[in-house]
């Protein structure tokens, strides 16, 4: 399941199985990071009564604006009071992972850092989760 995102340079938000993929691109502002919160509850809303996982790729993402952190951590917060229990982030720089790492809350058996779309997939699934590396790919295309 798909939502059509507003501005795809920004960001894309799917279901896959019973993971929500979200592909962060470019600079979040609050503006942005309010819609995405937004999406996320309406798309998980089928989901969220059961544990659920994300991916969130964050390779081609800078950063959220300083006006817009406070609702990151938001979205992190109402995630974690839904039953999302497992994350795997994909990025390219350690500056990434320290932004997740400070409003995350999962521990080393609950998030996984990678580069590797195989590699998160695996996990996910490993992990017990619905998830399909092709189906999510051909989403964002």
């Amino acid at each position: 399941m798909a939502l059509n995102t507003p501005n795809l340079n920004v960001y894309q938000i799917h279901l896959v199985g019973n993971v929500l993929c979200v592909e962060m691109r470019s600079v979040w502002s609050r503006g942005t990071v309010n819609k995405v919160l937004a999406e996320t509850q309406e798309l998980v809303a089928e989901i969220k009564n059961q544990p659920w996982a994300a991916l969130v790729n964050i390779r081609d993402w800078i950063m959220p604006t300083l006006e817009a952190l406070e609702g990151f951590q938001n979205i992190y917060d109402w995630c974690a009071a839904n039953n999302q229990t497992h994350e795997v982030t994909l990025c390219r720089f350690d500056t990434q992972k320290n932004i997740i790492g400070d409003v995350s809350k999962y521990d080393a058996e609950h998030q996984l850092y990678t580069q590797s779309p195989e590699d998160a997939a695996k996990w996910l699934t490993d992990k017990g989760f619905t998830f399909s590396l092709k189906e999510w790919q051909q989403l964002t295309r």
